[in-house]
């Protein structure tokens, strides 16, 4: 589980979320996309990697709502997790 440590709303349905992602974030290199999964039932979404912090050890995603899974991320708040 990946708990989400700020959330923002840049739009009515465009949404950042920092998440606490060690292994990513000490991996992390320009261009690169994560997959996201919000729960056991919601389906492999790629997602850029917006931004990181090594010594925060977290990711930063940004994404719109277009579709069940990104609206089912949109429900989540800071301190939720997301599956995977």
């Amino acid at each position: 589980m990946y708990r989400i440590l700020a959330r923002e709303d840049l739009t009515s349905d465009i949404h950042l979320f920092k998440v606490k992602a060690p292994a990513i974030a000490r991996k992390a290199q320009p261009g690169q996309f994560v997959i996201v999964r919000s729960d056991e039932r919601g389906e492999r979404i790629p997602l850029t990697i917006a931004d990181w912090d090594e010594r925060e050890r977290s990711v930063t995603i940004v994404f719109m709502e277009v579709g069940t899974t990104t609206r089912k991320l949109a429900l989540l708040a800071s301190g939720d997790s997301i599956l995977d």
